[in-house]
């Protein structure tokens, strides 16, 4: 018997494709995806990034990762992803048919990469329409699929059967399936069929926070919100459930990001006469988002099931908030469930229910022993299940192919034959 040890597999070269990767450095968008191709670059993966031009943006690097930019339009016209989500902006006609040359150029792109760059995997981020993009293009060229749906492609599913054939082909064609949350799992056997495999592989949070610990209670309670400002983020039901809190307790809301949403929703802030308890932040910085986190007495998440019926897949805020050891109120919807149990990591409420948001919010604040317990509970399972080294470990399990480790994970999230 040899005495030498086999030599290690050769690290797997993955092309990851997506509808947004951040512009430059300073860019917010998709932290949780700049986070994940950072750390699985640094786990040793040749990690090339795939994503749209946006205003003409020429190919670059972020993190040491080279990111590919495919140009789909005239300059001017290349607005179809980032600052805004493409289905929201995918309302207006011209938007549609900006789709198609879209499509297409992201197919050319892609095909041209796996035909120079010999990837072992493509990693598909949204499925539709982006699956379309890869699947011929790996399949020619011997890479492996690995799909991540996120919950807005399988909203846009539920309202056009065009759109859930195509999403069943892709997911079906491809060689694995990841889902942001057990939410999102369920939703994929919908489309895709219940025999199909799917690994749930979350994201932990981004922002570079120092170690929680506990803050001098305000002497108004301040409530904290973060994130996009589109309908399913539900903040015109929290401004319904204010003043059912200010009739009991003051209260400082704080609330960041930006979105479509925001003008309609400060409107509504200034007619309902509170624009003394609300602050509209806008987009922050890293530094102050640690410091609001680092400060807020409660963390409140109303999140609604949308026009569209999309809903919240899982809710990377939610986690930052459980890791600054800060109670949450949040609505029972989505992957929300994944992260927040109730009167263990926060308290859950039914959506669309200012009465029931404000009563847990109240109760929260008349109970700081409560409060404290719900931010131990929390902090405990985001340590646990959103830890990023975890998460790295599976993903790159995964991007190796269906042995070993990865192969267990698939076939124990696999459901029971009934």
């Amino acid at each position: 018997m040899s005495d030498t040890n086999p030599p290690s597999p050769r690290a797997p070269r993955v092309a990851v494709l997506g509808s947004t990767y951040p512009r430059s450095h300073d860019d917010p968008a998709v932290p949780w995806q700049r986070e994940a191709v950072g750390r699985t670059a640094a786990a040793g993966c040749e990690v090339t990034v795939v994503a749209p031009s946006f205003r003409g943006l020429r190919s670059h690097r972020i993190d040491g990762v080279e990111v590919v930019r495919f140009r789909y339009a005239p300059k001017r016209w290349e607005t179809l992803t980032h600052d805004e989500g493409a289905p929201n902006k995918l309302r207006s006609p011209f938007f549609k048919l900006l789709a198609i040359p879209y499509l297409v150029c992201g197919f050319l792109a892609m095909f041209w990469l796996c035909l120079t760059r010999r990837f072992d995997v493509v990693h598909v981020h949204w499925p539709f329409p982006h699956g379309l993009m890869a699947w011929l293009p790996a399949r020619l060229t011997g890479a492996r699929i690995v799909s991540t749906c996120h919950g807005a492609e399988l909203a846009m599913a539920r309202n056009s059967g065009a759109v859930r054939r195509l999403l069943r082909f892709v997911l079906r064609k491809s060689d694995a399936l990841v889902a942001n949350s057990s939410h999102t799992a369920n939703a994929v056997r919908k489309v895709a069929g219940d025999d199909v495999e799917i690994a749930v592989l979350p994201y932990g949070t981004t922002l570079k926070a120092p170690a929680p610990k506990p803050a001098a209670p305000n002497d108004t309670p301040l409530l904290l919100n973060c994130g996009r400002l589109i309908e399913r983020k539900g903040l015109g039901y929290l401004l319904d459930a204010l003043p059912l809190v200010l009739a009991e307790h003051p209260v400082k809301v704080v609330i960041t990001g930006e979105g479509d949403c925001k003008e309609s929703w400060q409107r509504k802030t200034t007619e309902m006469g509170l624009d003394h308890a609300v602050e509209w932040a806008g987009f922050v910085s890293n530094e102050r988002l640690a410091e609001l986190y680092a400060t807020c007495d409660l963390y409140v998440h109303p999140s609604i099931h949308d026009s569209r019926g999309d809903t919240e897949g899982l809710g990377v805020v939610l986690v930052e908030a459980l890791q600054n050891a800060k109670p949450v109120v949040a609505s029972a919807v989505g992957g929300i469930v994944d992260v927040i149990k109730n009167r263990e990591t926060g308290l859950l409420v039914p959506e669309k229910d200012p009465r029931a948001l404000a009563d847990a919010i109240l109760e929260v604040i008349f109970d700081p022993g409560l409060g404290a317990q719900l931010g131990a509970g929390g902090l405990r399972h985001a340590r646990a299940y959103f830890d990023w080294d975890r998460i790295t470990a599976r993903l790159v399990d995964i991007y190796r192919g269906p042995t070993g480790a990865a192969a267990a994970t698939l076939r124990q999230t696999r459901p029971s034959a009934a």
